[in-house]
């Protein structure tokens, strides 16, 4: 989505027909739970402000103080956050701000960590250097 959104940008002039092509693309992108900062921070920096609000303010809803992003935009992200309950532990997807920035960052650093770390055990593999 985000190259989607960039592609717009670039190939798009700026009027009414790019703020329709780049609202149908973010709405998809909820739809389908990949939000992430990148998207999020790619749409907000083309878009008026009205529209900002109106697509992402407006659905957000407070936590701890902080509105964020609802949880079924960010379900499909590929990371979780571990929590504790009574039953044992359970996982939900990351909270995100409408600003763009991972409220629950310990299990974004896990997953970024896992990440990096896969990079460096392929580049190993494959006999390259650190």
């Amino acid at each position: 989505y985000l190259l989607l959104l960039q592609c717009c940008i670039q190939l798009l002039s700026s009027g009414a027909e790019r703020a329709k092509a780049l609202r149908s693309i973010f709405r998809s992108c909820c739809k389908d739970g990949l939000v992430d900062q990148q998207v999020l921070n790619e749409f907000q920096s083309v878009v008026s402000t009205d529209v900002y609000h109106n697509e992402v303010v407006h659905a957000a809803h407070d936590y701890n103080g902080v509105k964020a992003l609802p949880e079924s935009w960010t379900r499909n992200l590929g990371y979780r956050v571990r929590t504790q309950t009574e039953d044992g532990v359970s996982k939900r997807n990351p909270i995100i701000s409408v600003t763009g920035e991972v409220i629950a960052s310990t299990a974004y650093n896990d997953h970024r960590m896992r990440r990096r770390w896969s990079k460096v055990n392929k580049k190993l593999l494959q006999g390259g250097r650190m």
